[in-house]
């Protein structure tokens, strides 16, 4: 069979289209783009449907860590790993299931190293261009050291026992666990679980919350990172080196030990943040708070460079008038001689003009592009900094919440 060169490079959105999701437009144009692939070889056609509502089912041998992608516009996705080097896909709603591979090798025998999944119902099955618009919940089993790309517009996304994950669902709540190298994962209006996984981990939600339990580093350089729109994240048992979470308007905690050594940031800007920490916990300190809030801590602080910051309860301070500008020394004048007295001629008008300043002191001078002059007040910053030890200060935590307070508290 003879491939157009175009549809020999066209591909499905991997890692990128998660990354989009909170474009909302964006990630829908890119969730349905076309797939035009290589049609696969020793595939099973283990059942086709004769009626509506029968299973179809479809599998094929592929390489154990094979990249397998999945997309549909509506329906929930579940994918397994399992030990065998085949991927078995089935579904009741679809019409029709077709594999696609990527990869090019030599020997057509060769098991599969890239293959896309090929979900059709019965409006995309007259018109196979139609890739990722059916509406379908489909099952899939993959070795369990493959790499899954998988896509819905409105549906959940369940992943377990994989290598590495993509996920992404515009309405959906995303469920992955025991992900071993790598999890990416978005949804625009869903929330998203994670548990018992190691690896790099990048998630975010714009309009659900993100729940994360005992994820730990693959590499040393792996990182973890979260963040939502309005949206709580709950982090518990996390031993990555490095762990950033952020959230404009939620409540952000996280519960367990610190690494040694381990970097975390954490940054809300309407809510509270909450750290739960073994009682010998040792770390430095680097917050940043309103000075309407408070740091409650049960951990004894060293403050480095300050006093301990004292609760503020009253009204904010009002804006500071800047300073005069400095004027040059006064030089006393000569004292005049009795005898000689010395009259200063009346000055002319114009002679008065040439002496005045170009403009006003402290009055600004603008132009319809730029400012010349500085403001000549100095607004009081509402923000206070705050550097403190804890124990050697062995992990960095450095927090900024602008809304809310931020609380340490004992296991």
């Amino acid at each position: 069979m003879r491939v157009s060169a175009e549809a020999a490079h066209s591909e499905r959105p991997g890692s990128k289209l998660i990354k989009k999701l909170f474009a909302g437009a964006v990630a829908t144009g890119l969730l349905f783009s076309l797939a035009g692939l290589t049609p696969a070889h020793n595939e099973k056609k283990d059942s086709k449907p004769d009626q509506p509502g029968q299973k179809v089912e479809r599998s094929m041998p592929v390489d154990p860590q094979a990249t397998i992608t999945l997309c549909v516009a509506y329906g929930a996705l579940t994918v397994r790993g399992w030990d065998r080097a085949e991927v078995r896909v089935r579904s009741h709603d679809a019409e029709q299931i077709d594999f696609r591979r990527i990869d090019k090798p030599k020997d057509p025998n060769t098991p599969a190293h890239r293959v896309d999944v090929m979900v059709l119902d019965k409006a995309a099955r007259a018109d196979p261009r139609r890739d990722c618009r059916a509406v379908a919940a489909v099952e899939m089993e993959v070795p369990a050291g493959a790499t899954v790309q998988v896509q819905t517009r409105d549906g959940d996304i369940n992943i377990a026992g994989v290598a590495a994950a993509y996920a992404g669902s515009q309405n959906g709540d995303i469920t992955i666990a025991r992900a071993t190298k790598l999890v990416e994962a978005g949804s625009v209006g869903g929330s998203i679980f994670l548990r018992d996984s190691s690896g790099r981990v990048s998630l975010n939600s714009a309009g659900g919350g993100v729940e994360v339990v005992n994820v730990r580093a693959a590499e040393a350089g792996d990182t973890f990172e979260v963040g939502t729109v309005s949206g709580d994240i709950q982090l518990e048992r996390i031993t990555s080196p490095k762990v950033v979470a952020k959230t404009v308007n939620g409540t952000l905690t996280m519960s367990g030990a610190l690494v040694k050594s381990g970097y975390y940031t954490f940054t809300n800007m309407t809510g509270d943040v909450l750290l739960t920490l073994p009682h010998d916990a040792s770390f430095r300190l680097n917050a940043k708070v309103s000075d309407t809030r408070d740091i409650v801590s049960d951990f004894v602080l060293k403050y480095v460079g300050q006093t301990p910051p004292a609760a503020s309860s009253g009204p904010r301070p009002a804006a500071i008038p800047a300073p005069p500008p400095a004027e040059a020394p006064i030089t006393p004048a000569p004292k005049k001689d009795a005898k000689t007295p010395h009259e200063k001629a009346p000055k002319t008008p114009a002679a008065k003009d040439k002496e005045k300043p170009p403009f006003k002191t402290g009055a600004p001078v603008t132009s319809p592009l730029i400012v010349i002059e500085k403001p000549t007040v100095i607004v009081a910053p509402y923000v206070r900094r705050i550097e403190a030890i804890c124990g050697s200060g062995d992990a960095t935590i450095s927090v900024a919440s602008f809304g809310g307070s931020v609380r340490l508290k004992k296991l």
